[in-house]
């Protein structure tokens, strides 16, 4: 009997005149699913504070220090929190919200930040407010400061710098039908890939504004907005990217 041959994926790469590479884009994946992630991730953060508050009223107990065992809940409950807050932030790139409704859009763009409060500012207030000495003075100021640290790391990584909403996103693609590009660590996507601010770029990945926007492109290029005379309103714009 023969064997099955295995699908493979196959990724376009092409190579410029200029020595550039340039990369198929990934699909654009499904919004629905990543929400789904993103709150069955936040879900267990909540869990683990919960935990958390069981093992400082001594209601469960690990063969660890109670402060190794506060640390480490801490620690847990964080990561999830970013991983929750990540998936979101991908899926509003794909489904955005409308600023028509400016507080869902709001909402929309920092729930990441709204659940690392309810993760973790609860435990801090308990563990700042105990009257009953359930830790000594210096452990409760070390759960304290780390708790608070878990608290802005979590906030700063689940909040969007980035947002678009879903007027942008469809100005952009009714402007923009043909592939655009863009590099990987920025935040612009460009109509041509000899593009000046691309000139420090070897490698460039390819796709259409929709698959940018996915990536956290969300902005257009400037210079390229002027060079093919596109209409900029209602779309995000920056300078551009250099030495990227």
């Amino acid at each position: 009997m023969a064997e099955e041959k295995k699908e493979r994926k196959i990724v376009k790469v092409e190579k410029t005149e200029d020595g550039k590479t340039i990369k198929e884009a990934k699909p654009v994946g499904n919004a629905g699913g990543l929400r789904c992630g993103a709150i069955i991730c936040w879900l267990v953060a909540i869990c683990f504070e919960v935990l958390g508050f069981l093992l400082y009223f001594d209601k469960i107990r690990l063969p660890l220090p109670t402060l190794a065992g506060i640390i480490g809940v801490l620690v847990l409950d964080l990561i999830f929190v970013i991983i929750g807050s990540q998936l979101w932030k991908k899926a509003n790139r794909i489904d955005p919200a409308s600023k028509k409704n400016p507080v869902k859009f709001f909402l929309w763009n920092n729930m990441g930040v709204i659940v690392c409060i309810i993760a973790f500012l609860p435990y801090i207030i308990l563990i700042f407010t105990d009257k009953q000495n359930k830790l000594d003075k210096k452990t409760k100021a070390i759960a304290v400061v780390v708790g608070i640290i878990a608290l802005l790391i979590g906030g700063l990584c689940s909040y969007d710098w980035n947002p678009i909403s879903s007027e942008e996103k469809a100005a952009a693609e009714a402007a923009i039908t043909g592939e655009v590009y863009w590099t990987q660590f920025g935040k612009v996507y460009h109509t041509s890939a000899d593009c000046s601010h691309l000139n420090n770029s070897d490698t460039l990945y390819e796709g259409d504004v929709d698959q940018a926007i996915a990536d956290n492109k969300t902005r257009l290029c400037k210079t390229c907005a002027k060079r093919d005379n596109i209409e900029a309103e209602g779309i995000k714009l920056e300078d551009g990217e250099a030495d990227e």
